[in-house]
């Protein structure tokens, strides 16, 4: 019985085969080309490694010793010079020249895949200064410049003194159609970059191993293919389809929290994948919007209600996947109108609107997130920046389809950042303490410039103490034990440092919690330093506001205002304020009435 000869050589070079032919970049290349081990020396010598021609015959030969990643990677440099069209009849000339400008561009090509090292005697080289990643550029550099001997060695080395390692021949009669090797490896490099993406989006093992997506994988990736609004954001969340998760965070169908990125999809829910899609894209418009920021106070239930409207409307109309059978928000008569319009709308009627049901369930809103939030903010305005880039890769696209005239102005009104809260209330001093007009007068004695002594110049006059005085504004403070002590400090010390600024003589202090406390005027360099307030009590605004209007007829308050009135929110559900005033409310909160005064927002 004869024993089975062991060839390390051949099975180094089969298993470097098999290595190219896993490979997402070669793999579409590697169907179309026929390898053969070259025994009779035909078309490599023995001292040459591969032949390749434009028919896509690859010789090989086999005999020559090398680990298989070696061998991957010369197969892999053969490869690309085919996908390339680099095989060119005839040759540009001269035709070694062209050769080795092509091996080392190839080479270089190769060093960025990192799919194997040159063999040991290849890997040392006097390649010329320049861009090696084109065959072209290069080529035309060796002619002007000439070659190295030590280069003309290494060719002799990589061909093993053939005059070279590409052979071009007419196509095989048995090929239906010449394979086209440029298309081939542009399949290749689209495998790669899709590969690249699953791998960091999560969902693709690292060793290329056989992977399926699971639906809402699927999904994701639908949206990021065809439709470029929301690309950036659906590839930026991760995805939780675990049923039992789902079931403990009581999500029926699904639900997306922007501070973790993460969208919830519950399996149990059996979805097809159009309905998926919509979902998918219904929960991304969430966090794209800033709907969770934009809430200011409202009821969270009913604002994530009135947000669930507008987006399924918007996605109706866009023809984005298909609404799932198990039912959804929408109706029509909302379809031009903004979430705030739509809140209000439904806010009339709060025990019929509560019982509408969003993607969550009846558990609440598909809009995750705790009261007084506030670490998102970041991952909005990331969400809020993908969704504006989205937006002009659709505007600018040759095929961008038809988006809603309402979500565009939206999305556009988002991307221009909001004025803070301390440039507004500067603004609001500067429309109501503008400079003191400055006047010039010879009244003085005069002064002299040492330039022109013989000219005597106009001195400034200062404002008189009358209109010093008409430069004051109220303040009714909040000051029941609702109100935030940081709050009042940061209220406080705009206040004093606004006035400063703009030469505001006094301000009249009116301290509120049950009742009204009179302050009397107060310098605002004394809101620097030590000032006790009254209070800490209840909440009850209108005393105070009805104290500065008695003061006003007694002619100790200017009857016109202004006055500025500091709050929490958490105040009578209606106050008369017949003066200019403004409000100055936390971050977040909202007055339980529709202001007739400027609101700023603390933050």
């Amino acid at each position: 019985m004869s024993k089975t000869v062991r060839n390390p050589a051949l099975e180094a070079c089969k298993a470097g085969i098999a290595i190219v032919a896993k490979h997402p970049l070669f793999a579409p290349m590697w169907s179309r080309v026929y390898e053969r081990f070259d025994h009779d020396r035909t078309y490599v010598s023995s001292k040459g490694w591969l032949n390749i021609g434009n028919d896509g015959y690859l010789w090989l030969n086999a005999k020559r010793h090398a680990t298989p990643e070696q061998w991957a990677r010369m197969i892999a440099q053969a490869l690309s010079a085919l996908g390339f069209g680099l095989i060119r009849d005839p040759a540009p000339t001269p035709a070694l020249q062209w050769e080795l400008a092509v091996l080392i561009a190839m080479m270089r090509f190769c060093d960025e895949l990192k799919i194997g090292p040159l063999p040991e005697e290849l890997q040392s080289f006097p390649f010329p200064q320049g861009n090696h990643a084109d065959a072209d550029a290069l080529f035309r550099q060796m002619r002007e410049e000439g070659i190295a001997e030590e280069l003309y060695q290494w060719h002799m080395r990589y061909c093993g003194g053939e005059q070279s390692c590409f052979h071009f021949s007419s196509p095989k009669k048995y090929y239906s159609s010449p394979p086209d090797w440029k298309m081939l490896l542009a399949d290749g490099l689209s495998n790669s970059v899709s590969l690249a993406l699953e791998q960091a989006g999560g969902y693709q093992p690292s060793d290329h191993s056989q992977y399926k997506m699971s639906a809402a994988q699927k999904a994701r990736q639908h949206i990021m293919t065809l439709y470029p609004l929301l690309g950036a954001l659906a590839a930026s969340f991760d995805i939780e389809e675990d049923g039992q998760l789902c079931s403990q965070y009581d999500i029926a169908v699904a639900a997306i929290d922007v501070s973790i990125g993460k969208i919830w999809i519950n399996p149990h829910a059996r979805l097809k994948h159009d309905e998926l899609v919509f979902v998918f894209a219904h929960e991304l418009l969430h966090a794209g919007l800033n709907h969770a920021s934009r809430r200011r106070g409202r009821d969270a239930e009913l604002w994530n209600v009135a947000c669930d409207f507008i987006i399924n409307d918007w996605l109706i109309q866009m023809q984005v996947g298909t609404p799932p059978e198990l039912g959804l928000l929408y109706d029509p008569q909302f379809s031009m109108m903004s979430a705030e319009e739509i809140y209000d709308a439904l806010a009339q009627n709060m025990r019929q609107s509560r019982k509408l049901i969003t993607l969550r369930g009846r558990a609440g809103g598909d809009i995750l997130m705790e009261e007084n939030e506030s670490r998102f903010t970041d991952a909005e305005a990331w969400c809020r920046r993908a969704l504006y880039q989205g937006l002009d890769r659709c505007l600018y696209a040759p095929t961008r389809g038809t988006l809603p005239a309402g979500l565009i102005e939206e999305i556009r009104s988002l991307a221009q950042p909001p004025v803070p809260w301390d440039v507004a209330l500067a603004e609001w001093f500067d429309e109501h303490f503008p400079p003191p007009e400055q006047r010039r007068s010879y009244a003085r004695p005069s002064r002299r410039q040492s330039a022109t002594p013989s000219i005597p110049r106009p001195a400034v006059i200062k404002p008189s103490e009358e209109e010093r005085r008409s430069r004051v504004f109220g303040v009714v403070l909040d000051t029941s034990g609702s109100m935030d002590p940081q709050l009042l400090g940061k209220a406080l010390g705009a206040i004093a440092s606004y006035s400063l600024a703009r030469e505001v003589f006094a301000v009249r202090f009116i301290c509120c919690d049950a009742r009204a406390y009179d302050r009397g005027w107060v310098p605002p360099e004394q809101l620097l330093h030590h000032f006790t307030l009254q209070g800490r009590g209840g909440t009850v605004l209108q005393p105070g506001i009805d104290m500065l209007n008695a003061l006003a007829m007694k002619g100790d308050f200017p009857k016109g205002g202004p006055v500025l009135v500091i709050t929490d929110g958490y105040c009578e559900d209606r106050i008369s304020v017949a003066m200019e005033h403004a409000w100055l409310l936390p971050q977040g909160r909202r007055l339980p009435f529709v202001p007739r005064g400027k609101v700023f927002q603390l933050s």
